[in-house]
């Protein structure tokens, strides 16, 4: 199986049409069609729907792409890598970390990975959690830390879960409903709301639980996935939003707390993800141990509080 008709059959599945796919690679769709057909007889399946309006991938297809993407991903990881070492750096890691971790773990692990590996070039990347798996998934960045994904999400990923995220309905410390002794989900739908990206796991979530009690998901006013912006047009209005608690202690946010709705608040475990089957470069897996490091001293500095305030 040759790796060109690989890159072939991923362009003609972005595309959905042989003719786009071959203007995009710069080659005749009689040849095109040949390396289609050639990888098709080689995994024995038919992997594309011909018909008027383009092709579509069958159920093979679809199998055979998921794969397709993962060996992509390895080979422009290896190809990374070896550019690295080639170039006299000691290696390159690419990783993506969402607003918590950025704000709180990242940079800590930063600073102790570079004791002994001053040479190793990091690129952090930083986005919403579905986004970063997505970049994952393509081979992008070499692992992030972010919520681990659940059921079949994600599926070409695996996760190993270090500490666990708790998500709340969060308002201004003055906000109107603290003055109710227990707020209902109904309540919260008589003010505003900013919420992020209708297509993240945090909103699919909420949708879920608001669905459950018969209640459609609000309208928001403003939807933005900058937690910074969320958290200044909320401090002194009656703005509601759904956060990770974590993210506001990483903030070191005091103005926005926690409304307490018991029936919209839950927990997921957050940690290291990479793709599954791909084993990181040794930079990479050095920086990964250091995270694992400091999220154990988080869990026991959170149990030590936790004790303290039993007693």
């Amino acid at each position: 199986m040759e790796l060109r008709d690989i890159d072939y059959f991923l362009a003609v599945a972005a595309e959905r049409s042989m003719r786009a796919a071959a203007l995009r690679l710069g080659l005749t769709q009689p040849a095109l069609t040949k390396a289609i057909r050639r990888l098709e007889d080689e995994v024995g399946a038919v992997l594309l729907d011909r018909d008027a309006r383009g092709v579509a991938l069958t159920v093979y297809g679809r199998s055979f792409l998921r794969h397709a993407r993962s060996l992509q991903a390895g080979m422009t990881e290896a190809s990374s890598e070896i550019r690295a070492l080639a170039q006299g750096t000691a290696g390159l890691v690419r990783l993506g970390a969402g607003p918590r971790w950025q704000q709180w773990l990242l940079p800590e692990a930063i600073r102790r990975f570079r004791r002994d590996h001053p040479d190793v070039q990091l690129v952090i990347v930083g986005g919403t959690d579905d986004v970063l798996k997505e970049q994952l998934t393509a081979g992008e960045i070499d692992f992030i830390i972010a919520s681990i994904p659940e059921g079949t999400e994600f599926p070409a990923l695996e996760g190993k879960g270090l500490l666990a995220d708790e998500y709340r309905v969060v308002g201004d410390r003055d906000h109107p409903l603290r003055r109710k002794p227990q707020p209902t989900l109904a309540d919260l739908f008589d003010y505003p709301w900013i919420l992020p990206n209708p297509k993240t796991y945090l909103m699919a979530r909420f949708e879920a639980i608001l669905r459950a009690h018969g209640l459609s998901p609000p309208r928001p006013i403003v939807e933005t996935d900058l937690p910074t912006m969320r958290f200044a047009l909320m401090r002194g209005s009656t703005f509601l939003s759904v956060h990770i608690m974590g993210q506001l202690r990483a903030f070191r946010e005091s103005h926005i707390l926690p409304i307490e709705v018991a029936a919209a608040r839950w927990h997921r475990s957050s940690g290291l993800i990479q793709r599954r089957g791909v084993e990181p470069n040794p930079a990479a897996v050095a920086l990964m141990r250091i995270v694992e490091t400091l999220a154990a001293e988080e869990r026991t500095a959170e149990e030590g509080e936790m004790l303290t305030t039993a007693a």
